[in-house]
């Protein structure tokens, strides 16, 4: 539960400290929201941010193959929504719980649609 209230917070807080202007385009707004929830602080994208938690660079690829008969967008939201439901071998189960609280759905859609973008 804590987890929960902790990621609702840090979601919230760190869209509402965002300064540039949101972008229209879903993939922009994805990478906008991506930064604003300092995602990189434990994901890495080509050799930029932190490798506590899985690499990002072709997730949009990695994510469409990885549990079969789930799209690359399913997957993403999944684990997004919710982190343990698919825990990459050889990572922790330590995503935050409940990123998606502080979320708009249009916010949580172009996530996923930047996210799907990499490959």
């Amino acid at each position: 539960m804590m987890r929960l209230l902790i990621g609702a917070c840090m979601a919230s807080a760190l869209l509402l400290s965002c300064t540039e202007a949101p972008a229209s385009e879903p993939v922009a707004r994805g990478r906008q929201v991506y930064r604003a929830l300092d995602c990189g602080r434990c994901h890495q994208i080509a050799g930029e941010g932190a490798r506590l938690g899985p690499e990002l660079t072709n997730i949009g690829t990695v994510a469409a193959a990885r549990v079969p008969g789930v799209t690359a967008e399913e997957y993403l939201r999944q684990s997004i929504v919710s982190p343990s439901a698919y825990v990459v071998r050889g990572y922790p189960d330590t995503m935050p719980h409940g990123l998606q609280l502080g979320l708009s759905a249009a916010d949580l859609d172009a996530l996923i649609a930047y996210l799907a973008s990499l490959r």
